[in-house]
């Protein structure tokens, strides 16, 4: 009876931690491509990052923010299942500049094509990201409207 109750136990665990793995593990990530060198410039660097958001490539998204931002990564099934979506950039264009030369901030405006952002209609909007300049070359550290 005792070898019962630990199976059953066991096989318990085992659907837990299944369930927790399937709901909040995100979704893969899209294809790489390369990084531009630490030399390049601000706005390189925003398109590179532009470019991964739409592959959905997360691993880029990583290494071209900081702090990371991988907000247009597949999002897992708790974050779908909980109301806050599964934002996806299929498409971005334009390109401009906001910033003055010789700011420390770089910061871009641009037109996209998106779905699933919580709070937002679905197609074009336009946004903005801005970066900082790190030691490891210009990282992107904030995104959004406003």
């Amino acid at each position: 009876m005792r070898r019962i109750s630990l199976v059953v136990s066991a096989a318990a665990l085992a659907v837990v931690v299944a369930g927790a793995v399937v709901v909040t593990v995100p979704g893969r990530s899209g294809p790489q491509a390369p990084l531009p060198p630490s030399g390049a410039s601000a706005r390189t660097v925003a398109v590179a990052f532009l470019d991964a958001a739409v592959r959905r490539d997360c691993r880029d998204m990583r290494s071209l923010s900081e702090p990371e931002d991988t907000s247009w990564c597949p999002a897992s099934l708790w974050e779908q299942w909980t109301g806050e979506g599964d934002p996806t950039m299929s498409s971005w264009t334009t390109l401009r500049s906001t910033s003055v030369g010789s700011d420390p901030e770089q910061c871009f405006e641009y037109g996209m094509r998106e779905s699933g952002l919580v709070g937002m209609t679905p197609g074009p909007n336009v946004w903005g990201l801005c970066l900082r300049h790190h030691s490891d070359g210009w990282r992107v550290s904030e995104e959004g409207v406003g």
